[in-house]
């Protein structure tokens, strides 16, 4: 009976001995992937920016000496080629290099994926270890990129902005240009957009969104300013005012910002430098839009302005 036993025992050794040959690969690949609704461009800004990565990885997980520890895991940026991370994983029981790549998808769609293999042994209790092991692994690695698909989601995060593409729907707009020695004033742009308003009643037509405008530097001494008014219906041009034809429904970039001068210049320069990430081109002048009316409003911290950059 005892001799009985010794055999099954023997036997179910072996079976779980040859099940973790049978079912355990000698190699064991961890790999998780997430899609992002971001241009490739931006992700490879944030790849290639081992500071920016490192922050962000400070935000969810704990700062090591050599790197950041997540759920029993230390990571190490190693570097960045091309579209290509590697990130050293390190625990008690592992020791290894996995990578992190980026693909472009179509347009604005992304993906990233993050996978590391793992040598699991001859040894079978090394074997089941590693085994689990790389299910932990797997854990911590997919909790990291569930954080960073929500990041890279929201521009914001890269940009400083929220920027949505839509659609215009203003196509007919009538505008006026003049020069000045320096940045217009809100006076001086406002009477501009009234003498527009004022020529529209006066042909019947109707004003259908707020006064857009776009100033150009050409130097020191001259700046070169448009102000245009949406209106429901083409009308008779002037010496100065004139008509200009946007594409209807045309693609276009938009982002809504609160502040003055400064903030708007540099949220242009932000939504520029998103338009060069996205490999887009633009057909047509950014502008921005004064949702709020300036003359009214002297407090240029709670002036809400629309920007907008044509896109194709």
């Amino acid at each position: 009976m005892m001799k009985r036993g010794i055999f099954i025992s023997i036997i179910a050794l072996s079976i779980a001995i040859i099940s973790t040959f049978v079912f355990i690969p000698s190699k064991i690949t961890v790999s998780t992937v997430r899609y992002i609704n971001a241009y490739h461009g931006t992700i490879l800004k944030f790849q290639a920016d081992n500071k920016a990565l490192g922050n962000w990885l400070q935000t969810i997980s704990t700062k090591t000496a050599n790197g950041y520890r997540y759920k029993g895991f230390d990571y190490n940026i190693d570097k960045t080629v091309s579209n290509i991370t590697e990130i050293n994983v390190k625990s008690e029981k592992l020791d290894l290099k996995s990578s992190f790549i980026s693909l472009n998808i179509y347009l604005d769609s992304s993906a990233i994926q993050w996978a590391a293999e793992i040598e699991s042994g001859l040894n079978p209790l090394v074997r089941l270890n590693r085994y689990r092991e790389a299910i932990r692994l797997k854990e911590s690695m997919s909790d990291i990129m569930d954080q960073m698909k929500i990041f890279l989601d929201n521009s914001t995060n890269m940009y400083g902005i929220l920027v949505k593409e839509t659609q215009l729907k203003d196509s007919v707009l009538i505008t006026v240009k003049m020069q000045t020695a320096k940045y217009p004033s809100v006076e001086e742009i406002y009477s501009q957009a009234n003498k527009l308003s004022d020529y529209a009643i006066s042909k019947n037509a109707s004003v259908t969104n707020y006064p857009m405008l776009f100033v150009n530097k050409i130097d020191n001494a001259h700046y070169e300013t448009m102000i245009g008014l949406p209106i429901n219906k083409i009308i008779e041009q002037t010496s100065d005012i004139r008509i200009k034809r946007m594409p209807y429904n045309g693609n276009i970039f938009v982002t809504e910002i609160k502040g003055g001068p400064q903030i708007i210049q540099r949220s242009f320069q932000e939504l520029n430098t998103y338009l060069f990430d996205s490999k887009r081109v633009s057909p047509a002048i950014p502008f921005e839009m004064m949702i709020t009316d300036r003359l009214k409003e002297p407090d240029t911290t709670k002036w809400i302005t629309k920007l907008y950059y044509p896109v194709m």
